[in-house]
Order: structure tokens, then C-alpha cells, then sequence
């Protein structure tokens, strides 16, 4: 079962204005006043390879970021990024509202804690779809407040 990630509207304000500010004027808005020289050349190139990677990173990052349940498996795609947990290894959740780590587009998330000293920060926009999917799987994880 697929969980899309939650997302803030201040989350989404952030990524999409450095997105576009990392793709559209390196392409679109060349330098003005030095046309067609070798110089503009190399450094109309420099931004392309340079920002856009980022800005296409940052778009990747908000279209594939969800977390999936199937075979006892909690899969977390965040964009390019995977991490893969074994569900019996959770031992807790948590609600957690901490802003500087976590594998997330939202504010409002789970702490989920793993094997022995593990945890990782999610934000499913189904919250209560998500913990039960886990807790039908693992019915030991205990849910914190």
C-alpha cells in the first residue's frame, strides 16, 4: 500500500521557487551584453550544468517522496533517496514536529524508531492509514504521544 508525503504549504513555496529559480534563468535569461563570445558560452554553461541538476533534484524530491508498506517492508522514497526498514523492527512512533531532519514535506510527522537506536522522521498524509498498516503487521509497536 502507497502513503503519498504530506505537504506544507510553506514546503511547497520553498522547493518550487528554488526549483524554477535553478532552471528557468540559467536557460531562458542569458546574460545581457556579451553576446556570442566565448566567455558567455562558458559560463551560460557553467549555470546550466551547475543549477539545473539542483533544480530538477528539488522537483524530484516533490513528486516521488511517499512511503510504501508491502511484504512487512516500509519502503521511504524521497526523491533519489530509499531507505528500507524491516516493520517488525519498529519498536515506536511518535508525533513529532521537529523541522530539521527528516525525510519529509511536512511540519507535522512520525518519529519512527528502529532496531536499536535507529529513527527516522516521515510525514504519510494519511497518518492513521499508515499506523494501522503498520500496527496490523506489528502489533507491538508501541504509539507514543
Amino acid at each position: 500500500m502507497y502513503f503519498p508525503s504530506k505537504k506544507d504549504l510553506w514546503m511547497t513555496i520553498v522547493i518550487w521557487l528554488f526549483a524554477v529559480l535553478f532552471i528557468v534563468p540559467p536557460i531562458l535569461f542569458p546574460d545581457f551584453g556579451v553576446w556570442m563570445t566565448p566567455e558567455f558560452l562558458n559560463k551560460q554553461w557553467i549555470k546550466v550544468v551547475i543549477l539545473c541538476p539542483i533544480g530538477f533534484g528539488l522537483l524530484w524530491i516533490w513528486f516521488n517522496t511517499g512511503y510504501s508498506i508491502k511484504d512487512n517492508i516500509l519502503k521511504i522514497q524521497y526523491g533519489p533517496f530509499k531507505k528500507v526498514i524491516k516493520i517488525e523492527e519498529i519498536q515506536s512512533i511518535r508525533q513529532t514536529t521537529n523541522p530539521f531532519t527528516a525525510l519529509s514535506l511536512s511540519i507535522n510527522r512520525i518519529e519512527v524508531n528502529y532496531r536499536k537506536y535507529n529513527t527516522i522522521q516521515i510525514s504519510p498524509k494519511d497518518m492513521n492509514g499508515f499506523l494501522t498498516q503498520l500496527m496490523k503487521i506489528n502489533s507491538g509497536i508501541l504509539i507514543k504521544k
